[in-house]
């Protein structure tokens, strides 16, 4: 699900399945508004995972929301 952070950027976070469990991990991309990308490919650091995909989206948010807020975030809008 794509959020929007600023007018200029925009964050998608989504949920995928371990190879080999039946355990998710949590990930993120950010994004300029016009799609270009600005990190890509951002996983949740989990060593056991998560149970529900639903989880590892909400972790995935809530890191990218902390990451991008972090001084010297790569976000170049």
């Amino acid at each position: 699900m794509a959020q929007q952070l600023s007018p200029d950027v925009v964050y998608h976070s989504y949920a995928l399945l371990r190879r080999g469990q039946h355990k998710w991990d949590g990930w993120y991309d950010v994004l300029q508004a016009n799609g270009r990308p600005l990190r890509t490919f951002v996983r949740v650091p989990s060593r056991e995972g998560f149970d529900d995909p639903e989880l590892a989206c909400q972790a995935a948010e809530i890191l990218a929301q902390w990451d991008l807020k972090a001084p010297g975030a790569a976000v170049r809008p």
